[in-house]
C-alpha cells in the first residue's frame, strides 16, 4: 500500500506539472505537429501517441535508474550535512522559481532549435519527440523532478526508482493520451490563464516541505560535529554512575525508528525502567560524522534501527516489540555494571 500510494503521489505531481505554464499551452501545438487529426480512427490516433509518451517514459525511466545507482556509488557521501544543505538549497530555489519568486528560463535559441527538430522530423520520430518532450518544459516540471530524483538518489534502489520515473512520466503523458487519440476534446480544453498559477503554488508549497526535510538534516548533522562530549565518553560517565548504556543507532528517514519510538519506548514500563537504570544515547546515523561511521563499524550496525547494550553487548537489530525488550532489559540489569 505503501508503494502504490508513492505510485499515485508521482503519476499526481506528473499530471500537476502539464498544467503549468510552460508545458499545458505546447499539448495542442505538439498533437498538431504530430498530425494527429490526420488520423480516420480513435485506435490510429492512440497508436502513434502511445508512441509519443512512451519516448517520455523511457527517458525518465533511465533517468531514475541512473539516479540510484549514483545514489548508490555515493554511498555514505549522502549522509554528510554539506550534501543535505546543498539538497535543501537546491529545492528550495527550484521551489521559488516555480512559484514565481525568482525565474529562470531555457535560452530562446535552444527552444527554437527544439521546435525546428520536431517538426522537420515529426512524421517518422514520434517516439523521439517523447525522449526530447520534456526539455522545453523543464523551468516548470524540472522542481518536482528534482525532488523525485532527490528521494530517488537517497533510497539507492534502481528498480524504485525506474518506477517511480515511469509513473510521473505517465502521468504527464496522460493528458496527451487521450486528447491525441479523442481529439475532438482538444478545442474542448479550457484556455490558458491564472489558473494554472495555482498548480505551480501547489507543486511549488510541496517542494518547499521536501527540502525542508534536508534542511533538518543539515541542522541535525552540523549540530553533531560541533558536540561538546564524544559517545565514548558519555559512555564512561554513565557507567561512573553505575548506569547501564543503550546506543540507539537510528536515522530520521528510518520507519522503523519511528515506530521504536512511538510503540516500545513510549511504553510506561519501558520507560520506567530506562528512567531508573539506563542511559539511552541516541546516534543518527544520517549524521555521518568520523565517530559514528566508527561506532557503526565497531558494532557492526548493518540495519536500523539498532539498539546495543553496552554493558552486555546485546546487540537488537530491527523493531522490538515493549514486552520483549522489557524481557531483555530485566536480564540485563540483574548483574552489577561493569562487572
Amino acid at each position: 500500500m505503501f508503494l502504490i500510494n508513492i505510485f499515485l503521489t508521482c503519476f499526481i505531481a506528473g499530471l500537476l506539472g502539464t498544467f503549468t505554464p510552460c508545458t499545458y499551452p505546447l499539448i495542442p501545438i505538439t498533437l498538431t505537429v504530430i498530425g494527429i487529426r490526420n488520423y480516420d480512427s480513435n485506435l490510429q490516433r492512440f497508436k502513434i501517441i502511445i508512441s509519443y509518451v512512451f519516448g517520455m517514459v523511457l527517458l525518465y525511466t533511465v533517468l531514475g535508474i541512473i539516479f540510484a545507482y549514483a545514489g548508490f556509488l555515493a554511498g555514505s557521501a549522502l549522509q554528510s550535512p554539506w550534501i543535505n544543505a546543498f539538497l535543501f538549497l537546491l529545492l528550495s530555489t527550484m521551489a521559488l522559481n516555480l512559484i514565481g519568486i525568482i525565474s529562470w528560463n531555457f535560452p530562446l535559441s535552444l527552444v527554437q532549435r527544439i521546435v525546428k527538430f520536431k517538426i522537420v522530423n515529426s512524421n517518422n520520430n514520434v517516439f523521439l519527440m517523447g525522449l526530447v518532450a520534456g526539455i522545453i518544459a523543464f523551468p516548470c516540471t524540472g522542481p518536482v523532478l528534482t525532488g523525485i530524483l532527490t528521494m530517488i538518489l537517497e533510497k539507492q534502489n534502481p528498480i524504485l526508482g525506474s518506477f517511480l520515473m515511469g509513473f510521473y512520466a505517465l502521468g504527464m503523458g496522460f493528458p496527451f493520451l487521450i486528447l491525441g487519440t479523442f481529439s475532438s476534446f482538444i478545442n474542448k480544453i479550457p484556455k490558458s490563464g491564472p489558473w494554472m498559477n495555482s498548480i505551480k503554488l501547489i507543486l511549488g508549497a510541496a517542494m518547499i516541505f521536501t527540502s525542508l526535510h534536508y534542511g533538518k538534516l543539515s541542522f541535525n548533522g552540523f549540530r553533531g560535529y560541533i558536540t561538546d562530549k564524544t559517545i565514548m565518553q558519555q559512555v564512561a560517565e554513565a557507567k561512573a554512575k553505575n548506569k547501564y548504556v543503550i546506543l540507539d543507532f537510528w536515522a530520521d528517514w528510518c520507519r522503523l525508528c519511528h515506530e521504536l519510538d512511538k510503540k516500545t519506548f513510549s511504553d510506561p514500563r519501558i520507560a520506567k525502567i530506562l528512567r531508573e537504570k539506563y542511559v539511552v544515547i541516541r546516534i543518527d546515523v544520517s549524521i555521518g560524522t568520523d565517530e559514528y561511521e566508527a561506532l557503526q563499524d565497531f558494532y557492526n550496525v548493518v540495519g536500523l534501527p539498532t539498539l546495543v547494550l553496552e554493558n552486555s553487548r546485546k546487540k537488537i537489530t530491527g523493531f522490538i516489540g515493549p514486552d520483549q525488550l522489557l524481557q531483555l532489559l530485566s536480564e540485563t540489569s540483574r548483574p552489577v555494571p561493569g562487572k
